[in-house]
């Protein structure tokens, strides 16, 4: 019976350890497919600097600089290059978790892309859990000429650090000349989505 009731303790124990995972060791261990510029004895480096209140840029695979901006519990903000971003969102799912992660490009307008991860880091379908928004979607009263001007598909998405929201916006106005974007952002809107425990709800 004694030996029994430590092995229920010990299995109490790792389950404990499990849930309490935190987006540290998640960074740590993200497999190379999900940062590959950044092998795990940089990112260590990532880590110690921003635990040290530094951000402090490492060198990448890609012969460029990477900065660890933000590092939470469940939320990270990392720079990849100059014009590349990677958020990550630990969001409760039953009695466990996912990974929710943003990369975005910047150049003149940004455009994101969103891919969800078990605990494991294996893959899991984005469309399960989150469904993008059309560029009517952003497009609030607009007439047949502005909906004609939008013709390619360029979406922002931000991961909030404080709580389980994601905001999508649409880009494409930073593409055009200021008359066209003055006329199209006028009637803009962003659209926020909230994680409620099984998918990213439009509000």
């Amino acid at each position: 019976m004694r030996k029994i009731f430590l092995i229920l303790l010990v299995l109490c124990g790792m389950l404990s350890s499990a849930s309490a995972q935190n987006m540290r060791a998640l960074f740590l261990d993200a497999p190379d497919a999900v940062l590959p510029m950044l092998p795990r004895n940089v990112r260590v480096d990532c880590v110690d600097f921003v635990e040290a209140g530094m951000s402090y840029p490492v060198s990448n695979l890609f012969d460029g600089k990477s900065v660890l901006k933000t590092l939470t519990d469940d939320y990270l903000l990392l720079q990849t290059t100059g014009i590349s971003t990677v958020e990550m969102k630990i969001l409760p799912f039953g009695e466990s978790f996912i990974v929710c992660v943003v990369n975005s490009v910047s150049a003149e307008a940004t455009d994101s892309r969103i891919a969800f991860y078990d605990r494991n880091w294996e893959k899991i379908d984005t469309e399960s859990y989150f469904t993008a928004p059309s560029i009517n979607d952003f497009l609030s009263g607009a007439d047949e000429k502005i909906i004609d001007m939008c013709d390619i598909y360029l979406v922002s998405l931000k991961l909030d650090a404080d709580d389980t929201s994601l905001v999508a916006e649409y880009t494409m106005p930073d593409y055009m000349n200021s008359e066209d974007a003055a006329k199209v952002r006028s009637v803009l809107r962003k659209i926020v989505y909230r994680w409620n425990g099984i998918w990213f709800a439009k509000e």
